[in-house]
């Protein structure tokens, strides 16, 4: 139920469209909803006083307003408690609260995230594209679009032939075999220590990565084993993360088709050569130089973006193309989009760059993988690790240990690139993280349990039908469900900010709003009618947070 939107439209009053003036107060002794009159005041040459009693004379609000009082300038509306749990309680439980807008059905959203390196292990850097990119997808598709997901894996470049050349020349088949992905770094690694002392094995690197481009009979087969293997491990690592894409085309796939780039760039007179190099003079615009072909002729991440984007459009017929990286690649994206504007795509209106701040550790809290930057299934292990020794002690299985151990652990490390907005460094709190205590993932999964503990041992069913609004109207209970009522709200803010946060913060507050209503309201008591009202309530709450847990990819756990 739109509340501000409700009101606003029934007030007639000089012709004034009320949408935007209305605000919900976060003191309810002042009423729920109020309208400040004073920038109405010079336009009506009225006193905001006069103005507020005026209004106040021009509603019409029927059932939902019991109250309305002007204070000092301020209309306050005063909701009336019954009548609006009956209608949001019911939205909720026949799920009208929940209903995708059916116009953006054919409306498709892609997303480019996580664009995970095979050539490297997954970091923590990988950690915000991922989470920031998944949670976008979720929400999107909550307001009804059709999302397609990207994972734009880098498998081509000079690292691979550093990769190929070592396994040629010191490296192990068997040992290939049997350690897999952990080989590969420690064959780029071992590369990388002897390039110090022997410079020209840089030279080796450029052939090899040349021999790979050829399709050499004996670079290319090893090339592809080795981003087999890569991206099995990548896959295996996002999908206990829960994240999963339909698409896992790489930079490879638009490695060939520089020239075709470069013929159009030619045609529309964009090109120029700056030191053997093809660039896009970009100054006009304030966006620099855009090198679309180095010197010696080779591909660069520009010249197969706009290959890519060009790509999708074709496959896709997308609405919108959201490439979710960090803040340092801002000027590439402004350059690449406004070079495909000023090929003549017009779909290059449709492109957005979604960026984010720095995600790092204290420093020395986790060991390094042989002193890299923290590898991800490091962090993994020890967050599990962590979370285990705390609930040591719980009477569970050491399977459902296991199980919730996870959940918590990777739920925590998921929550907190999008904890705040992602424009925000943000430093993950190896300490405090798993606390359920305070504003942690943690401390909502603990919410949603204890909400699931109550329901179970009530063992009652309850329906719609049982409530007795009377008993569920205190002011604890009616701020709770206006928190439930800006569901839809929330999810259009996010949608439009394109901001996982919003929906963080939104489902912070109301497990804030949960726990305040256990110390002050009794659950189970000997009036059955109460507390069948209460646990009905219970169970539109715990579908709520349910909901919003996967959008911001926190796993629900039912005990704790």
């Amino acid at each position: 139920m739109d509340i501000k939107n409700l009101i606003a439209k029934n007030i007639n009053y000089n012709n004034i469209d009320f949408s935007g003036m209305v605000s919900e107060n976060l003191d309810k002794s002042m009423g729920d909803y109020s309208i400040a009159c004073f920038s109405l005041a010079k336009i009506l040459r009225k006193s905001p006083v006069q103005i507020a009693n005026e209004i106040k004379d021009n509603i019409s609000l029927g059932s939902l307003i019991s109250k309305v009082e002007v204070v000092n300038g301020y209309i306050n509306f005063f909701l009336n408690k019954n009548y609006f749990a009956r209608e949001i309680l019911k939205e909720i439980d026949n799920n009208q609260l929940f209903e995708k807008d059916k116009n953006l059905k054919s409306k498709t959203i892609c997303l480019d995230y996580s664009s995970v390196n095979l050539a490297k292990y997954m970091h923590i850097g990988h950690l915000s594209t991922t989470i920031i990119g998944e949670s976008l997808a979720r929400i999107f598709e909550e307001k009804g679009y059709n999302v397609v997901r990207i994972n734009y894996i880098g498998d081509f470049g000079t690292p691979f032939g550093k990769m190929v050349y070592a396994h040629l020349t010191w490296g192990s088949e068997k040992e290939l075999e049997e350690r897999g992905v952990d080989y590969l770094q420690d064959l780029y690694v071992e590369f990388c220590k002897r390039a110090t002392d022997e410079p020209e094995l840089e030279e080796h690197a450029r052939e090899y990565f040349k021999k790979i481009c050829d399709k050499d009979p004996v670079a290319y087969p090893i090339y592809l084993k080795f981003i087999d293997i890569s991206k099995i491990e990548a896959k295996r690592i996002l999908d206990e993360l829960n994240v999963h894409f339909d698409s896992w085309k790489g930079e490879s796939a638009y490695s060939d088709e520089l020239n075709n780039i470069v013929s159009q760039l030619n045609q529309k007179g964009l090109l120029k050569t700056s030191q053997g190099a093809q660039v896009v003079d970009l100054e006009p615009y304030d966006l620099g130089t855009c090198l679309i072909q180095k010197s010696d002729g080779t591909s660069l991440y520009t010249s197969r973006d706009i290959a890519a984007a060009i790509d999708r459009y074709n496959q896709y017929h997308f609405d919108q193309m959201i490439y979710v990286t960090a803040v340092q690649q801002k000027l590439h994206f402004e350059q690449f989009f406004k070079v495909l504007e000023l090929m003549g795509y017009d779909f290059a209106s449709k492109l957005s760059h979604v960026y984010y701040g720095m995600f790092s550790l204290p420093t020395g809290k986790i060991a390094s993988r042989k002193g890299k930057q923290a590898v991800l299934v490091d962090l993994m292990e020890y967050s599990k690790n962590k979370v285990n020794q705390i609930i040591a002690e719980r009477n569970y299985s050491e399977d459902k240990k296991s199980e919730i151990a996870k959940k918590i652990a990777y739920s925590a490390l998921k929550f907190t690139p999008i904890k705040n907005e992602r424009i925000k460094d943000t430093v993950f709190d190896v300490e405090n993280a798993f606390s359920f205590d305070g504003d942690t993932s943690a401390y909502m999964q603990y919410t949603y349990a204890r909400i699931c503990s109550i329901l179970k041992k009530a063992n009652i069913q309850t329906s719609f039908e049982d409530v007795d609004f009377d008993k569920i109207n205190s002011d604890c209970v009616s701020n709770l469900i206006i928190a439930l009522n800006n569901y839809s709200n929330i999810i259009s803010r996010a949608v439009e900010q394109k901001e996982p946060s919003i929906i963080s913060k939104y489902t912070m507050d109301m497990c804030k709003l949960i726990n305040k209503f256990y110390t002050t309201e009794k659950v189970m008591t000997d009036d059955i009618t109460s507390t069948k009202s209460k646990l009905f309530l219970l169970v539109c709450i715990k579908k709520i947070l349910k909901k919003l847990f996967h959008l911001i990819c926190i796993d629900v756990v039912d005990e704790m």
